[in-house]
């Protein structure tokens, strides 16, 4: 076969590929920035897991930051597309003139609880008067949280309690276990954690049940205006990986046994329980997680403006 024909013949089948409508090759690439890493990034492993980010044409590549600021700072400067983080930031950056939206919900609930000692006689605010409470870090969803359920309940939270900045997970652990502190905030899967040492730790106030926008897959709605498509296909991806999730429970351990290699399966089976109960169906943020959301993050800055719902969010970019 000659050169030419050759050349002939594969222009042919490439022609006949784009008449039969097959996907092509390229993927759009996406960065994205993740502000923690914790269950609530189930539905994203899951569609990676699936092939179904490779199958709607998208190329994620995920990047670690250490918090929310860096990862929102960077989502600012153009260097990542996607922040995986706390849908409060959609709030600041709307006050900093860079109006975002949260693609998909990952979670629909307030990821925290109050979490002490077994032996800690407190039940209820009033019982935190006094006590020096662990927060992870001034100005972070774990102050705002404790400063406005105490002010709720009537308590001064600069002159009734003493509240310390830790860090989370297992430096917040060990403020509690050394007495640092007498209470502090801890995230679902370190709630789970500690709840398996039977007798040791208890919740003192829960704050998971409150419907909260707590993360999410946050983009400047400048670039959804440039990348409609992508946006869109990279949304039918979550929402079908969140889909299979709740049709088969056990899809979530299986994807979480990766994620955490280290946890023991009556820990991973406590995690994807709660994991997929928190996933909002259709990835959809609901009114009462804004209206939640708002009041909690206007309590630290009274210059802040709230948003609303349909500021923030379009359910039609998950609609099939």
């Amino acid at each position: 076969m000659s050169p030419t024909f050759r050349l002939k013949t594969l222009a042919l089948a490439a022609a006949a590929l784009a008449g039969l409508g097959l996907p092509a090759a390229a993927q759009t690439k996406i960065t994205a920035g993740t502000a923690a890493f914790n269950e609530a990034l189930l539905p994203i492993y899951t569609a990676k897991e699936k092939g179904y980010f490779k199958d709607a044409g998208i190329e994620l590549e995920i990047t670690a930051f250490k918090g929310g600021g860096p990862a929102v700072q960077a989502l600012v400067s153009g260097s990542i597309d996607m922040c995986l983080c706390a849908a409060d930031h959609v709030v600041r950056l709307k006050a900093r003139r860079q109006p975002a939206q949260i693609l998909v919900a990952l979670d629909e609930f307030h990821s925290y609880a109050l979490m002490a000692k077994a032996s800690f006689p407190g039940k209820d605010y009033a019982d935190l008067k006094g006590k020096k409470i662990g927060i992870t870090s001034p100005g972070s969803l774990t102050d705002n949280t404790l400063r406005y359920s105490l002010t709720k309940a009537g308590i001064s939270p600069e002159r009734e309690v003493q509240i310390v900045g830790t860090g989370g997970g297992v430096p917040m652990m060990a403020a509690i276990d050394s007495g640092q502190v007498d209470a502090g905030l801890l995230i679902t899967t370190d709630v789970a954690a500690m709840l398996e040492k039977a007798g040791a730790y208890r919740v003192v106030i829960d704050y998971r049940e409150m419907p909260y926008a707590s993360f999410g897959a946050l983009v400047l709605k400048s670039w959804v205006e440039k990348n409609p498509a992508a946006a869109k296909a990279f949304t039918g991806a979550v929402v079908k990986a969140i889909a299979d999730l709740k049709a088969d429970p056990k899809l979530a351990e299986t994807v979480l046994a990766t994620m955490y290699p280290n946890f023991s399966p009556s820990l991973i089976a406590a995690v994807a329980k709660t994991a997929v109960a928190r996933t909002p169906a259709g990835g959809v943020v609901s009114p009462d997680s804004i209206k939640n959301l708002n009041e909690i993050v206007l309590v630290s800055d009274d210059t802040l403006k709230p948003v609303t719902v349909e500021e923030v969010f379009d359910p039609k970019l998950g609609a099939k």
